[in-house]
């Protein structure tokens, strides 16, 4: 892909980056002032393959598969550095009887119920823990997506003319995941029983505020469709 990509003087964003070799290749590329934008998901920098040894363990599983604790360190390293823009969630949910029924390649499910987990992750194990800065959490989390995708700074930024939507983080807020607390139409979760340090505890969109303490407090329907455009060239 990244040939063609290169061929066709296109802009590639590449999806689930799982391995130390896609981050390399991703780093030579961009090296090479190819315009080329990498996506990690945060079930990559959480698990490892050493997970499908638990019971039910298939329910960590995505695609491509989870790879080793050498590899994880490798997607937190590439948020780091820059060389990896975006962490995402890969919100897919199907029933648990579902995704661990699958024995082959050819059966084996993937997705997990992340939207609600993403950002609480990324600012405990990340900014908290000291695997990326403050400032860094935001690219990944925000900044970075609008920019790959034409937004900023409409969105992406709090500044003048700018859409307020903004995510409040209380950092010292502590919260035990548990399926009861989430929301996606899921029976199972991969994130049950992990204990987040700094969650968010506020979400406006163009200053309404939408959720606010784990409830929705917000207007329903005022969402607006807002057009891409090609990303900046690096």
């Amino acid at each position: 892909m990244l040939l063609l990509a290169k061929r066709t003087d296109s802009p590639l964003y590449i999806v689930h980056v799982s391995s130390t070799e896609g981050v390399e290749a991703i780093a030579e590329a961009r090296g090479k002032r190819q315009p080329v934008y990498g996506e990690s998901l945060h079930n990559y920098l959480a698990f490892c393959d050493e997970d499908y040894a638990k019971p039910n363990g298939m329910i960590y599983h995505n695609y491509p598969a989870l790879k080793s604790s050498n590899d994880r360190k490798a997607l937190w390293d590439g948020l780091s550095s820059g060389v990896l823009d975006v962490a995402s969630s890969d919100d897919f949910t199907i029933p648990f009887a579902s995704k661990i029924s699958g024995v082959t390649v050819d059966n084996a499910l993937g997705g997990h119920n992340g939207i609600e987990t993403r950002m609480g992750y990324l600012f405990s194990e990340g900014a908290k823990k000291g695997r990326i800065s403050v400032n860094r959490f935001v690219d990944v989390s925000s900044t970075a997506v609008a920019k790959i995708f034409g937004l900023y700074p409409r969105k992406g930024a709090i500044a003048i003319g700018s859409d307020a939507d903004i995510v409040l983080i209380d950092p010292n807020q502590k919260q035990k995941i548990a399926l009861a607390d989430l929301h996606s139409n899921c029976d199972y979760s991969i994130w049950d029983g992990w204990e987040f340090e700094g969650v968010p505890v506020m979400t406006m969109l163009r200053g309404n505020v939408l959720v606010e303490g784990g409830r929705w407090t917000g207007p329903s329907g005022i969402g607006r469709f807002v057009s891409s455009r090609s990303p900046e060239r690096p």
